[in-house]
């Protein structure tokens, strides 16, 4: 009797486990559905997508007819077109904004590059020039911004009224440091309220300690500025001219050195009689 039920017994729990099998493999099977369902769903989005865009792509509706640059010349917007990488005929949707922005930043003399693209048929390209404000002498010639920033070589067809920055060395690792000085004398220069402008600088030597000396165009004197605080020295600087050209002597000082915290020092022309 034991027998018979053990045997009864070993039968229902190998039909149990069957049925826990089946079971497991008909969840697994339905997971596996699911699964190739999931990815069969996305690809045919994808698949979808693609043609779609595609087909926008090479449709009309978005091609490109109209570039508008703006901020430049009319010599340098027809450059600009050019080494943009823009294709004719080229939809508006494939067009790489940052390659294009990279290949006319390129160009030394664009500063920086803004684009939008206005649906369905126009991009917009805003430039900003480079303004240069001196020149930096070196083993040649360099044009540089208000930033401190030598952007670009001397050339023939370049201007080059402005004034010159002397008295640097090529590779000196201090040359940085000192057109960072340059540029804020410069700027200050551009603020300050004085009778000197910074097209009537001739040169600024930078000489070996870092200080500046600037030569002017129509004055006969040099000006000793130092390391720093130059809005205050800008200042004191207009109230000398001002005073010298009351007593009639500003064509007589030699030199004015305002490289101190409490005063100036004017030397002059002395004349024998």
């Amino acid at each position: 009797m034991d027998s018979v039920l053990d045997h009864q017994s070993v039968k229902r729990d190998r039909q149990k486990g069957f049925l826990l099998f089946k079971r497991t493999l008909g969840q697994l099977g339905f997971g596996l559905i699911k699964i190739f369902l999931f990815f069969l769903g996305l690809g045919v989005l994808s698949l979808t997508f693609i043609s779609g865009y595609q087909f926008l792509s090479s449709s009309t509706f978005f091609r490109l007819d109209n570039i508008v640059v703006t901020g430049v010349s009319d010599d340098l917007r027809g450059d600009l077109i050019k080494i943009s990488g823009i294709k004719e005929r080229v939809s508006l949707l494939s067009i790489d904004q940052a390659t294009i922005k990279r290949n006319i930043e390129a160009h030394p003399w664009i500063k920086s590059v803004f684009l939008k693209k206005e649906f369905p048929h126009t991009l917009y390209i805003r430039a900003e020039n480079e303004e240069p404000v001196t020149i930096v002498l070196l083993e040649k010639m360099y044009l540089m911004d208000r930033e401190g920033i030598i952007f670009k070589e001397v050339e023939r067809d370049d201007s080059v009224d402005f004034p010159v920055v002397t008295g640097l060395s090529t590779g000196n690792k201090k040359n940085g440091e000192c057109l960072k000085r340059v540029t804020s004398f410069i700027n200050a220069l551009y603020l300050g309220d004085t009778p000197l402008s910074v097209k009537e600088l001739s040169e600024i030597n930078v000489e070996e300690d870092g200080t500046l000396t600037i030569y002017l165009n129509k004055l006969p004197f040099k000006v000793f500025f130092g390391r720093d605080d130059f809005t205050r020295k800008i200042d004191s600087l207009k109230q000398i001219i001002g005073h010298l050209k009351v007593n009639r002597r500003l064509y007589q000082a030699r030199s004015i050195d305002l490289d101190y915290s409490d005063r100036a020092i004017v030397a002059f022309v002395i004349r024998h009689l």
